[in-house]
């Protein structure tokens, strides 16, 4: 089976190949499947697996190989290694805190439905993906494979949440702020769209990767219109403002510095991956604030050669996109 595993909350680059299954065939309403609930209702210290609806079934190979890393889904021993698991004191603290932040997951399948329902009106052939909620411990906050998305509820668990500060190398500031129920459905639709639409770039460069993940927000925009720009961006209302008044400078600050036709990993790890701020730029910007210009780019694209979203998204040679939005920041 393979997979696909997106750390939204540090997530930075998407390099990795979409496997080639396709999505669900189903009506565009969601149901969240909660995994969590139901492995966490197994007998702890033997649990069966097979006990399990053949829907987590599903999700579980995922799960105990990439996300927990116990080892193959068949191995004899992952009973006894789920079981230490599940009997984990913090664990037990940390799906308790879970169940009692989530006991339903109502709002998010309301939202989700909504934007798989606009998602069908541009790919009407294309399937709605499953979607399940998991324990992973504080790693991958997203997992998508091509017919599924995972959620891991104890990565929203709220800005202030004990746990984040007690971690061996506690979680900043800037990406706890994040780590709310608001972010649930923005993270979850941003690492599939990654999924859906990888980065194959005719250029391997710093502007080739800010064009991409304009392209992911403009995406977002679409599916989730009734969103803050801001919170499609994953900035606060003050630098999304930074961001509007300083567009200019964020792209003079690129091409004078000669970054955008750089292929360096250090570029795309300071300027694609989240932050505090951007690196060289005022400490009031974003991190990532680069993307703004992405997105910017993006759309006079769109406007001036009047593409459709299909085709924008398949348009992997960013240099033409950004010779045909003449983009020109004051």
């Amino acid at each position: 089976m393979k997979f696909k595993i997106i750390g939204i909350i540090f997530l930075g680059f998407i390099w990795a190949c979409h496997s080639g299954r396709k999505s669900v065939e189903r009506g565009e309403g969601v149901e969240i499947v909660r995994f969590d609930r139901h492995l966490f209702a197994l007998n702890h210290a033997s649990p069966d697996v097979q006990s399990m609806d053949a829907r987590d079934l599903v999700f579980f190979r995922l799960y105990v190989e990439g996300v927990l890393q116990l080892g193959k889904a068949d191995d004899p021993e992952l009973q006894e290694l789920l079981s230490l698991f599940l009997q984990d004191s913090i664990i037990g603290e940390v799906y308790d805190s879970v169940a009692l932040k989530y006991p339903d997951m109502r709002l998010q399948e309301k939202e989700l439905s909504e934007a798989f329902h606009n998602y069908r009106k541009y790919f009407p052939e294309k399937g709605v993906p499953e979607v399940y909620t998991y324990i992973s411990g504080f790693n991958q906050s997203v997992v998508v494979d091509s017919n599924l998305i995972g959620i891991s509820l104890d990565n929203y668990l709220g800005e202030d949440c004990v746990f984040y500060k007690m971690l061996a190398t506690p979680i900043p500031r800037y990406i706890t702020r994040r780590m709310t129920e608001d972010e649930i459905v923005r993270d979850a639709l941003y690492g599939w769209l990654n999924a859906e639409y990888p980065f194959r770039p005719g250029h391997l460069d710093l502007l080739s990767g800010i064009i991409y993940q304009g392209k992911i927000i403009y995406f977002l925009e679409k599916l989730l219109p009734d969103y803050e720009k801001e919170r499609l961006f994953g900035y606060t209302p003050e630098q999304l403002e930074w961001c509007r008044n300083s567009e200019g400078s964020i792209w003079a600050f690129m091409v004078d510095n000669e970054y955008l036709f750089e292929n360096q990993q250090m570029l795309f790890r300071k300027y694609l991956n989240e932050a505090p701020f951007s690196s060289g730029m005022p400490p009031e910007s974003p991190g990532k604030a680069v993307v703004w210009c992405g997105y910017q780019i993006v759309r006079e694209y769109v406007r001036k050669k009047g593409c459709t979203l299909q085709e924008l998204m398949e348009e992997q040679d960013y240099h033409k996109i950004l010779r045909g939005a003449a983009y020109r920041p004051s």
